[in-house]
């Protein structure tokens, strides 16, 4: 599956791949684990599948939207 903005990546706190990446460019995330111990932005601190490898093992996961940020692609 092709990610688009939709694409939920943090189910247990419905954060949409749109969202996440906003949140990434806006306060300069550099790594997974900043988003997961922000206290001011609710991520990944549920069932942590999303940290890694993703909610389905897929690989769109936090750590997977801070490289695409990173480089651009979102």
């Amino acid at each position: 599956m092709m990610p688009n903005k939709d694409m939920m990546i943090c189910y247990c706190r419905d954060v949409t791949l749109e969202k996440l990446a906003a949140y990434i460019k806006d306060e300069q995330i550099g790594t997974y684990l900043q988003i997961v111990n922000d206290d001011n932005f609710s991520c990944g601190d549920g069932c942590q599948a999303c940290h890694e490898e993703g909610y389905h093992n897929d690989g769109m996961s936090l750590a997977m939207a801070v490289g695409m940020v990173k480089r651009g692609y979102l």
